[in-house]
């Protein structure tokens, strides 16, 4: 039995309804970095967050039931492991950035005192 990653969020609540509603269609998935992403905290620290997996042979059922409560308008195959744009790598950037200037300003007001 193959498993497909058939939706990706950080949001444990979107987890929680998908989760409801699979079961209720006795769908078998997975949840795949669940306690990571939790554990983690914000964004899971870089992490791709939560991925939930659909066995191969309901694929179109579940992607029927992502579409009817508004978690899915264009499904994607998203089981390469296709690397997104992430927030966090954006600030991750500027902090990093704001540092050095830090840094830069200290060593600029240091060597120039007599």
């Amino acid at each position: 039995m193959d498993y497909l990653t058939i939706y990706r969020t950080h949001d444990s609540a979107e987890v929680s309804i998908i989760k409801h509603k699979f079961e209720e269609e006795n769908l078998n998935y997975h949840i795949l970095d669940e306690h990571t992403n939790s554990a983690a905290g914000i964004a899971g620290i870089g992490g791709e967050g939560m991925r939930i997996q659909v066995q191969e042979s309901q694929l179109d059922k579940a992607k029927t039931v992502l579409k009817e409560i508004g978690f899915l308008r264009e499904w994607k195959d998203d089981s390469k492991n296709q690397r997104r744009n992430q927030p966090a790598k954006k600030w991750i950037f500027i902090f990093l950035a704001a540092l050095v200037l830090l840094i830069v300003a200290f060593l600029i007001m240091w060597f120039m005192n007599p």
